[in-house]
């Protein structure tokens, strides 16, 4: 049986697309055993907040952009840029690119019953424009207006040429009209009682401990999801986590496990399985608008610091890659995209590897000297110089990364410290430039130039709050980067943005704008006890975090009974 979507398959830029699908998941849905409560796990929650708006960072009640709302489109990082439809079927530009066409799907309801229509579609939108702090993915850097063509077709009117419009547009979860409609403010709304488009949409339960999310009765494709309902314990941290996962607990994890192939695959090895894709940059940021970090030797310095073998093996039990390329900051999916005389200069400059006698010289150059005797290096105006290391409490695997960093700094001679603040705390000390340095994730999306734009563009800012939409940046800004970034969205020739991205490369490289460490793998565990239909590496129809945004519905509705009994029913 076969549980892949039909998709679509398209060059990147493509300026015409023209979709369908078909939506049967598993052949025969009489076969399938249907009812059950998957148990889902995702650490680092100290308990729940109920939260369910799909528009903020904040709404920490996972779930929310996973299952309960919908975008147009799902990009699987797994298929390398091809879309899988969801409530889109297909989208068109205009001959002069400053307009694009997305025709809906047929027959899609809300969760309280009411028909899904343009309608809602030009609204979302319409909000996002009329309160900015709801534009998670930068949609507001393009779109001009939105307009209802009939009830299955939006037309999105662009300020300019943005070749990544259909990407960001179909990306935007959608709301109910007939709901959002009535809310007074939408970037205060906690929205306790969602209603959406999603396979999961009813909460049942909710406790600062546990929650539970039920089958959504109109969900669009029939006969799915096979389960009753997602159950997410909550958990402060990887121990406990990973407790109840080695014990049988946990369905469907996502989650660090030292040791994983001994201490839980071995338990049972028959229903106890693990799989895990490199999807994810892990990286270390600094914040340059202080001092040293301002200073791009400085920022050198801490990158050749950084002992990443010790890191990879120790902290992530040799789970990381940690190919030399990935300095540049570019997925190896697109590594033909980045010039030989950037690769020629991350060797020259020695980035990506460990070397803290060149690290102390590259300081002592640079002033850097322990001018008072105390055993450190301090600032060079000759004061004192200590900054810390920010990671999540409780995701032990990345702390015990920090740690490391932390020696290596502290062996080229500067006073560096971990600290570990709950990961509310966190987000917000990145996002409002209140820290020293941090460890962190970064994007990569469809293209290279996520990853730039999310590090690098000084225009996810807010030049009056200093808050930035750039989940991960270090702040190191150029005109000369902002341009690039323009550019490459004001053009559809892959040569020209092959080209862009190599200048964008070169600059992140030189600046040292910050420190890859690797490509951390989506952890995902899974246990086949009750519960089948998961994806692996015999049938790799998606990532399996369940902490990915995008992904974590193609598996929700794929997951069904092993049998009529191993679900209770």
């Amino acid at each position: 049986m076969s549980r892949k979507f039909t998709r679509n398959v398209i060059s990147l830029f493509v300026l015409v697309v023209i979709a369908s699908l078909s939506l049967g998941l598993v052949a025969a849905q009489d076969a399938v055993p249907m009812g059950g409560t998957v148990v889902v796990e995702q650490a680092g929650r100290g308990q729940w907040i109920s939260n369910f708006n799909p528009f903020l960072s904040s709404a920490i009640s996972d779930g929310t952009r996973q299952v309960i709302y919908d975008p147009m489109i799902v990009y699987d990082p797994l298929d390398g840029g091809e879309p899988t439809w969801w409530l889109g079927t297909g989208y068109e530009y205009s001959e002069d690119l400053l307009s694009i066409t997305f025709t809906l799907r047929e027959g899609v309801r809300w969760s309280d019953g009411e028909d899904m229509t343009a309608d809602d579609v030009k609204f979302t939108f319409d909000l996002v424009q009329e309160f900015p702090a709801l534009d998670r993915l930068g949609i507001l850097a393009f779109l001009e207006s939105t307009e209802v063509v009939d009830d299955l077709t939006v037309q999105f009117n662009l300020t300019d040429i943005y070749s990544l419009a259909h990407i960001l547009v179909g990306q935007q979860r959608i709301v109910p009209e007939h709901i959002w409609s009535e809310v007074e403010d939408p970037v205060l709304f906690t929205n306790d009682d969602p209603v959406g488009t999603g396979p999961f949409t009813e909460v049942t339960d909710f406790t600062s401990e546990v929650y539970r999310i039920c089958r959504n009765p109109y969900f669009f494709m029939e006969g799915q999801p096979y389960v009753d309902c997602l159950e997410y314990p909550a958990f402060t941290g990887n121990d406990p986590s990973n407790l109840a996962i080695i014990n049988g607990d946990i369905d469907w994890g996502g989650n660090f496990i030292p040791d994983i192939d001994n201490t839980f695959v071995a338990l049972d090895p028959e229903h106890h399985h693990r799989w895990f894709v490199g999807v994810n940059p892990w990286g270390f940021y600094v914040n340059a608008t202080k001092a040293p970090f301002d200073d791009v030797e400085f920022r050198h310095a801490l990158a050749l610091a950084i002992d990443y073998e010790a890191i990879a093996v120790t902290a992530e039990n040799g789970y990381i890659e940690t190919p030399p390329e990935v300095a540049t900051g570019i997925w190896p999916l697109y590594q033909d995209w980045v010039p030989q005389s950037v690769l020629d200069k991350v060797e020259e400059m020695g980035l990506g590897t460990f070397n803290v006698e060149r690290a102390s010289q590259i300081l002592e150059d640079a002033g850097y000297v322990d001018a008072d005797g105390d055993g450190w290096r301090d600032m060079t105006d000759g004061s004192a110089l200590s900054f810390d290391i920010q990671i999540v409490n409780g995701w032990t695997d990345v702390v015990t990364a920090a740690q490391i960093m932390s020696q290596g700094f502290q062996d080229a001679g500067l006073n560096a410290s971990v600290v570990t603040p709950d990961q509310t705390t966190f987000q917000a000390n990145l996002q409002n430039a209140d820290f020293d340095t941090s460890l962190g994730w970064a994007i990569w999306r469809v293209t290279p130039w996520d990853y730039y734009d999310n590090i690098m563009n000084s225009t996810r800012v807010n030049a009056d709050t200093g808050f930035s939409t750039g989940n991960f940046q270090s702040r190191v800004f150029s005109d000369e980067a902002d341009a690039l970034l323009d550019a490459f969205l004001r053009t559809s020739d892959p040569e020209e943005q092959r080209e862009i991205i190599g200048q964008l490369a070169d600059i992140y490289v030189t600046q040292v704008v910050s420190t890859p460490i690797g490509i951390f793998p989506a952890w995902f565990e899974y246990n086949t006890t009750r519960f089948e239909g998961f994806p692996s590496e015999e049938d790799p129809y998606a990532v399996g975090a369940p902490w990915q945004e995008e992904t974590a519905r193609l598996v929700a509705v794929n997951l069904h009974c092993v049998d009529d009994t191993s679900c209770g029913q």
